[in-house]
């Protein structure tokens, strides 16, 4: 299995988590059905189609937990009142037009987001997605999280991913609770920094999620785990989100 490995990077991120309700926390890391559909704008599928179109591809994520910051955004509940098309010389100046109603939403910005991706999709769909990293061509302008925060792509390299047998392996991207057992001797030697995440995992064309349960390190440093799911992609020891 040949596995895509690209760097994205931006100036902010904001990826909104399920659970949010007035205000809108984010998740530290994009889930897996983000990462779809950042893939789908660079190979310019529609809206929400990525998230089925490319099943089953295998991916997975690193990157440390950037610092955040609490942005009041501006969203309208009722529009104003439309401009007239024509303007009368009696209209007066101070005639009042109907009140706009909005609210202030305190969204959470990730500062400075960045992540290493592994994908690897079903044909023909790989092929399009290295040459155009390769020569960063993409239909739609991919974002992390909102249209507003600009992605930065880099294409790294295309290398070949071998499943390793079960054992104690460091791995180096988040990971799934039941992808192994954390070895917590080393986990306390070495002072990881383990955040426990629920996140989106697949999404359906009716926006039906299911989510699941994963561990990420604070600043992405590999994690002693056992298990029979680890796989070697070049210098990496990754499993799949």
């Amino acid at each position: 299995m040949n596995l895509i490995r690209f760097q994205v990077r931006g100036r902010f991120g904001h990826f909104l988590r399920a659970e949010a309700n007035a205000s809108a926390p984010s998740y530290p890391a994009p889930p897996r059905t983000a990462i779809l559909g950042l893939i789908g704008a660079i190979l310019g599928l529609p809206k929400d189609t990525p998230q089925s179109q490319l099943e089953p591809a295998k991916i997975a994520l690193s990157g440390p937990i950037p610092q955040t910051h609490w942005h009041k955004a501006k969203f309208r509940k009722v529009p104003p009142a439309a401009l007239p098309t024509a303007v009368k010389s009696s209209q007066k100046t101070d005639k009042q037009t109907k009140p706009e109603k909005a609210t202030l939403i305190a969204q959470e910005w990730l500062m400075s987001p960045a992540y290493q991706i592994w994908v690897a999709l079903p044909a023909p769909f790989d092929s399009d997605l290295e040459s155009r990293l390769r020569e960063r061509r993409w239909h739609f302008q991919p974002c992390l999280g909102i249209s507003e925060h600009m992605a930065e792509l880099t294409y790294e390299k295309t290398v070949e991913a071998k499943k390793l047998p079960d054992g104690l392996h460091r791995i180096a991207t988040i990971f799934l609770h039941e992808a192994g057992e954390l070895n917590m001797d080393l986990r306390f030697k070495e002072e990881l920094v383990l955040h426990a995440l629920r996140m989106p995992r697949t999404v359906t064309q009716e926006r039906v999620f299911s989510h699941a349960n994963y561990y990420l390190e604070r600043n992405a440093r590999p994690v002693p785990i056992n298990t029979g799911n680890a796989f070697q992609a070049g210098e990496d020891v990754i499993t799949f989100l």
